[in-house]
């Protein structure tokens, strides 16, 4: 099968699982995977920010069960501080922790650079008709 007989199915697969190898593999100098750069990116968007209330980003994320063990353990790392505590982890506060702010900014960049790098000999124009197909596609998915 040639490259353009294949599904669009198997062009998103192989996309997302090389968008997050790359990334797994810029972000690990920080102990992060690219779930662990999303997370600290959503909350740092939002802060203080209970992963619950933003489960329609999280639910595309992964499941409650990973999400926890990667706030657990970004909270171990003083990535994340919990600002108001619950009985379950994803309905706490979470914010980016005082000790790694200069850590995000630094990760922060890195991340802007990779994002340059994946957008390569891409046009703003490609990249907007790329989003809105993707968009249309799932919106005629979401109909039966």
């Amino acid at each position: 099968m040639n490259e353009q007989q294949k599904p669009i199915g198997y062009w998103l697969k192989e996309a997302d699982q090389a968008i997050s190898e790359c990334f797994d593999r810029t972000v690990t100098t920080f102990g992060l995977s690219r779930l662990g750069w999303q997370l600290l990116n959503l909350v740092q968007q939002a802060q203080p920010v209970r992963l619950a209330a933003a489960q329609p980003i999280t639910s595309i994320l992964a499941d409650s069960t990973t999400l926890r063990t990667t706030v657990e353990a970004l909270i171990e790392q003083t990535w994340l501080t919990v600002t108001t505590s619950q009985a379950d982890l994803l309905d706490c506060e979470l914010a980016i922790h005082p000790a790694a702010i200069d850590r995000f900014a630094e990760l922060s960049m890195l991340v802007n650079g990779l994002r340059q790098q994946l957008m390569h000999q891409i046009t703003p124009d490609e990249y907007q008709t790329t989003i809105r197909v993707l968009a249309q596609i799932i919106k005629n998915a979401e109909v039966n």
